[in-house]
Order: C-alpha cells, then sequence, then structure tokens
C-alpha cells in the first residue's frame, strides 16, 4: 500500500532533514526535475514545443530546472506571472538564462490567440496552496486548460495548480492534468474528491529522501490497490464448510424499500458469507425470498410497514449464533430505534448504515453503544447530521472526527476513508460516476458484512477498507460493460466474482 502524506507533513520532514544533512535543497530540487524530465521525455516526442509555467516559489523552480534539463532536444520556453522569489528557484532561473532559454511574462501568452504548444508543464503552485488562484495566475490556469481541449498533452509537477493538497478540492481555476509527477509519496489530496478528476495518471518519482527523514506517524493514511488484495484476503482451506465461512445476519428493509435487503443479501452471498440471514417486517419476506432465494428470513413484528419496538425480543434470537451484522439498508427512519440498540448491545461486529444512522443521529444517547467492532458509513450528508461542526470537506480529517464517536468510521466519498482505532488509515480511490445510484450502499455494506462474518478477518478497519476496494472495483467493470449513465446498482453484483482474487 503507498503512503499517503499531507502537505504540511511533507515540507516538515523536509525542512527537518536538510537542516540535519549536508544535504542541499537545491540538489533535491535538481532531482526532481530530472524525475519530471525523464517522465515527460518518455512520452514526448523530442522536438516537440513545451511551455513552463512556472511560480514563484520551488514549485516553479522544480519547472525551471526541468526546462533546462529538456533544452536541445525539446523547444522550451519558461513562462512566468511573477520572477521568483525562493534561493533556489532564483538561481534555476539564472542557469536557464545561461541556456539561452526564452523567458516570456504571462501576460504574453495567456491569450488562446498565441499558438498552442505541443505540451504545458504546470509548476505553478505547490502542493500547500491554499487560496483560490488569482490575476495572472488564473489566466495562465485557463489558457492551459484550453490548449488541453485544442489536444496539448498536460503535465502537473507534484501537484494540478488549483488543487488542495491536504483535502482534494479544487479551486475554480485549477489544471487538469493529464499526468502527474508527484515527488517522494503520494499527497493525500491527489486522491481524494477533485484530485481524482484534475490529476490525470499519477507517477510517484523517488527524489532521494532517506527512509529515516519520514517517520511512519508523519503519514496521513495508506492508500489500498487492487494489488493489495491477493495478500490482505486470507485464502480459504479446501476443508471448509458453510459453518466455518461466517454466518452473517442482515437487519434492513421496510414496506416500499424491500429492494435495499435483497440488494445487501445478495452482495453478501456475493462475497463468501457462508449463510445469510435477513431479519425483516413480515410483509416483505415474499419479495426477499424471490429476489434473494439464497438467503433466509426471519419475520418481525412491523408498524406502519417498519420494524416494531416488539420485534426486539424476536431480534435477540435472530442474533444469536451469527457472526456479525448489517443494521439499515431500507430500515426506514420509522423503524423503532431500539432496533439499533438491540443490534449495537449485542457484541457482533456489526455494519451501520443508511436509516440505521439517521435513527443514531437523530437518539444521539444511542451513540453511547458505538464500540470499534462497529463500523459506520456515512457520506457528507449522514457525517454532519451524526456531529456537530464537522468539516465535510475535508475527507481524512473527517473521519478521524467521526472516530471519536467510538466507532471504526468508513466515510464515503468519490474516495473512501477508513479510519479505525489502532489500525492504520485506509484511503480506497477505486470506483467511478457510475455507481451513484441508489443501492450501491446497500452493495458495499453486503460486502462488508460479509467479510466482518468471516472469522479469517479479525480487523474492522482492514475490513472495510478491502470492501471499498472490491466495491469500487466492480463499479469501475460494471461502467465498463454498461456505460456511466446506464448501469444500475444491480450491475456490481455481476462483476463482484471477477474482483475478488481466488
Amino acid at each position: 500500500m503507498k503512503a499517503l502524506i499531507s502537505p504540511r507533513a511533507m515540507r516538515d520532514c523536509e525542512q527537518n532533514y536538510f537542516q540535519s544533512s549536508a544535504v542541499r535543497s537545491i540538489d533535491v530540487m535538481e532531482r526532481a526535475a530530472q524525475a519530471l524530465a525523464d517522465d515527460i521525455s518518455a512520452q514526448l516526442p523530442e522536438g516537440a514545443s513545451i511551455l513552463f509555467a512556472c511560480g514563484t516559489g520551488g514549485n516553479g523552480g522544480d519547472g525551471t530546472a526541468c526546462a533546462r534539463l529538456l533544452s536541445g532536444r525539446y523547444r522550451c520556453t519558461i513562462v512566468q506571472p511573477h520572477p521568483p522569489r525562493t534561493p533556489d528557484a532564483i538561481e534555476n532561473l539564472r542557469r536557464a538564462r545561461e541556456c539561452g532559454i526564452p523567458i516570456l511574462p504571462a501576460d504574453s501568452i495567456a491569450s488562446e490567440a498565441t499558438a498552442r504548444p505541443d505540451a504545458w508543464v504546470d509548476a505553478l503552485f505547490g502542493t500547500g496552496l491554499t487560496r483560490a488562484p488569482s490575476g495572472p495566475e488564473a489566466a495562465l490556469i485557463r489558457r492551459i486548460n484550453a490548449d488541453r481541449l485544442r489536444g496539448a498533452r498536460v503535465y502537473a509537477a507534484d501537484i494540478p495548480s488549483g488543487l488542495n493538497g491536504q483535502t482534494g478540492r479544487a479551486f475554480p481555476d485549477c489544471v487538469h492534468a493529464h499526468r502527474t509527477v508527484t515527488f517522494q509519496f503520494l499527497k493525500s489530496g491527489l486522491v481524494l474528491a477533485d484530485g481524482l478528476d484534475v490529476c490525470g495518471e499519477i507517477a510517484v518519482r523517488d527524489v532521494g529522501f532517506p527512509p529515516e527523514a519520514f517517520p511512519e506517524d508523519v503519514f496521513d493514511a495508506r492508500l489500498i490497490e487492487p494489488e493489495d488484495l491477493p495478500r490482505l484476503l486470507p485464502t480459504r482451506p479446501r476443508n471448509v464448510h458453510k459453518g466455518s465461512c461466517g454466518h452473517l445476519l442482515i437487519v434492513a428493509g421496510s414496506f416500499g424499500m424491500a429492494g435495499a435487503a435483497a440488494l445487501c443479501a445478495r452482495a453478501a452471498l456475493r462475497s463468501g458469507a457462508g449463510l445469510v440471514t435477513v431479519a425483516c417486517v413480515q410483509s416483505i419476506v415474499p419479495i426477499l425470498q424471490t429476489l434473494a432465494p439464497g438467503a433466509m428470513c426471519i419475520p418481525l413484528e412491523e408498524r406502519d410497514g417498519a420494524i416494531a419496538p416488539g420485534a426486539c425480543p424476536a431480534l435477540e434470537d435472530a442474533l444469536k449464533g451469527k457472526s456479525a451484522v448489517v443494521i439499515g439498508c431500507g430500515l426506514s427512519r420509522r423503524a423503532a430505534v431500539e432496533t439499533v440498540g438491540t443490534v449495537l448491545a449485542s457484541g457482533l461486529p456489526a455494519v451501520v448504515d443508511a436509516d440505521a444512522l439517521n435513527l443514531l443521529a437523530a437518539h444521539r444517547e444511542m451513540q453511547a453503544l458505538l464500540r470499534p467492532h462497529h463500523v459506520i458509513t456515512p457520506h457528507p450528508g449522514e457525517a454532519a447530521r451524526l456531529m456537530d461542526r464537522l468539516d465535510t470537506g475535508d475527507p481524512i480529517g473527517a473521519a478521524h472526527a467521526l472516530n471519536d464517536l467510538g466507532a471504526t468510521v468508513l466515510y464515503k466519498g468519490a474516495s473512501t476513508v477508513v479510519c479505525a482505532p489502532g489500525e492504520s488509515v485506509f484511503v480506497s480511490a477505486s470506483g467511478c460516476c457510475g455507481m451513484a445510484r441508489g443501492g450501491s450502499g446497500d452493495i458495499l455494506s453486503g460486502i462488508l458484512g460479509a467479510l466482518l462474518a468471516d472469522p479469517m478477518l479479525t480487523q474492522p478497519g482492514l475490513c472495510a477498507a478491502l470492501a471499498s476496494e472490491l466495491h469500487g472495483l466492480a463499479g469501475e467493470c460494471a461502467q465498463s460493460r454498461y456505460g456511466s449513465r446506464s448501469m444500475n446498482a444491480a450491475d456490481i453484483l455481476e462483476f463482484l466474482p471477477e474482483v475478488f482474487p481466488g
């Protein structure tokens, strides 16, 4: 799994290293520029025209040094909104002038009327940007994006200018790169929120920092990727039976929302649960037995089409002998909150989703029952209802804040952030826009429930990260087959067998 680091932590570790070693920052800048130059030259034919948009700081110095390294093989021109201000960037501009590289002010090139280059290298702002670009920088970003639409390749040095390196939020003026070459480690914002849309392909290039310069505790999270799955998902022995693969109880569904319970059950059955039982209101049992014939059903007392308070004794009986629970899919806010309390008090690993989260938000005294073996799965709207004053614009920060409720957190978004007490923080960046459909979350809960029920998997946070990655990969397969507009949630189920290793 790749490490993710915040811009602040990256900057602090770099400065500590320079202060404690004999290595000069300009020498690391040279290595970063060489890595960027190597990446560009591997893709762009010699003789191509390249414009380098270079800012006033270290990122601009990277771009200026890269222009010098590529000059001779390419027609390189440096474009500057303002003169450089940091010593290393000033020195690299001097070196570029000695090489005879043309240096133009930004206002001379911002107009689309000037000739389109074959490529742009964006080195305007580094990873520490926290304000919207303005003035000549904003105009230059708009020119870069316009040339991209006209066929120019766009490379970003470390991060696309206009993207927040911590949160992944893009300002209105933000470079849309074909490829981002980031240095030493992935910055968190590259794989969060808008970062997934504006970075293009991401290449991580070593620039020579030793491992001891970055202690383990400085990293934000670990990025789980498809190649991690075979190592993290244990292989089952031949000598197993359904009882040794976990028995999942799903407390879900209500009149009018039987489909959510069915999707959850079908996902659990596709994800390795040995046995699946759905505890639901009596009126939808026939529907579930038809839509998910591999699952058993336990009818519960209902009121207004949802689970009634009087169902709790039967639910307590249903929880006996189970390995894990999912509660919330299609449950309805009319369901008795005592239902959620009964599940949380059972001591079983549990996925708490959808209307179960809404009930916890409406009855906050119930949140005292949450424990690390419970996985709450809020999207930003549900998260905001669970906690006051939650910054939902910072996915990793929001997951940490939600962790204070006492449970493991699976915070949904364009990327998923998983934060569990005593475990690593994980980010899963798989998935696609076609998954923005009702029912997708029910399938995620079913996958996660099956993993929590597996006796070979004992870490709730890891289970949540694996479930999110598998869910996203299956969604990508479905979108590839049916298209982003035509796919629906049930299509994700079709491709689960293709993304599970083994």
